[in-house]
C-alpha cells in the first residue's frame, strides 16, 4: 500500500502544469549611444518666383474692378511674353479683393470714401536671368507691388539621397569612435532620423514695393541669386556592448 502511494505521489509531482514564469525569457537591456550628424551642399537655384500685384482705386466698385481688369491684363500680356509657358514656367491669378475704404473720424463715426480692387500674381520661371526683365516690365505696366522674390531648388530629391547617405555615414563614424573611446563596439541601430532641407533659402521680402513709380529704360534691376545650402541632418541611436 506504502508503494502505491509512493507511486501516486510521484505520479501528481510530474502531473503538475507549468507556470508562465518557468517559460518566460528575459533579456538583458542593451546600451546605445545617440549621436547627431550633418552633410551639407552648396547649389546653384534653378528656379525662382516672385509676386506681382496692381491695384486700382475708384468711387464705383464696377469702376475699381474694371480699371484693374485693364491694368492686370497689361500686366499679364508683359510678363507672358518673357515667359516659357510651354516648358516649366508658369503665371496665375493667386488672390482678387475688392473692399470698400471707409475714414473714421475722431468721434468714431465711419465715412465711405471709395473702392479698391487688388489682383495678385504669382510668377514661377526656370530662366533666372529673366528675373530682372520680369520686374522691369512689370514696373512698366502699372504694378504696385512686387515682392516675395524667392530662388530655390525644384526638385531637391535628386541631391537628397547623396546628402542623406553621407549623413549617415558621419553618423556611423561618431557612434563607432564614441564606443571605441568606451571600450565597446557598436552592434546594431535602435532608431534613426534623416532630414534634408535648405539650410539659407535666400528670401527678400517686398522689396519692390511701389514698383509702378517706374525705373529708368536704360536701368536694369540687380537681381542675385548666388547659391542654396541643402543639408541632411541625422539622428541615430546605435547599440552598443
Amino acid at each position: 500500500m506504502k508503494k502505491i502511494l509512493a507511486l501516486f505521489g510521484l505520479f501528481s509531482m510530474f502531473a503538475l502544469p507549468l507556470t508562465a514564469d518557468a517559460i518566460t525569457v528575459v533579456e538583458k537591456p542593451m546600451g546605445y549611444v545617440s549621436v547627431n550628424a550633418t552633410a551639407s551642399k552648396e547649389v546653384v537655384p534653378d528656379t525662382a518666383s516672385i509676386y506681382f500685384a496692381v491695384q486700382t482705386t475708384a468711387k464705383d466698385s464696377k469702376e475699381a474692378v474694371d480699371k484693374n481688369k485693364t491694368e492686370s491684363s497689361a500686366l499679364l500680356l508683359s510678363l507672358k511674353q518673357l515667359l516659357a509657358l510651354d516648358k516649366a514656367d508658369s503665371i496665375q491669378t493667386k488672390n482678387f479683393i475688392l473692399k470698400p475704404n471707409y475714414y473714421t473720424d475722431k468721434s468714431g463715426k465711419k465715412t465711405f470714401q471709395n473702392y479698391t480692387a487688388t489682383n495678385v500674381i504669382f510668377v514661377k520661371t526656370q530662366n533666372l536671368e529673366n528675373v530682372s526683365k520680369l520686374i522691369d516690365a512689370a514696373s512698366k505696366n502699372k504694378a504696385t507691388s512686387i515682392s516675395d522674390l524667392n530662388f530655390f531648388v525644384e526638385n531637391e530629391k535628386k541631391y537628397s539621397q547623396e546628402l542623406a547617405r553621407e549623413a549617415i555615414n558621419n553618423a556611423k563614424i561618431i557612434a563607432n569612435l564614441t564606443a571605441s573611446e568606451l571600450n565597446q563596439k557598436v552592434s546594431g541601430v535602435k532608431n534613426i532620423r534623416v532630414n534634408v532641407y535648405s539650410a539659407n533659402q535666400y528670401q527678400p521680402r517686398a522689396v519692390y514695393a511701389n514698383a509702378a513709380k517706374g525705373v529708368s529704360a536704360s536701368t536694369k534691376t540687380p537681381v542675385e541669386y548666388g547659391k542654396i545650402k541643402l543639408q541632411a541632418n541625422v539622428d541615430a541611436d546605435f547599440y552598443v556592448k
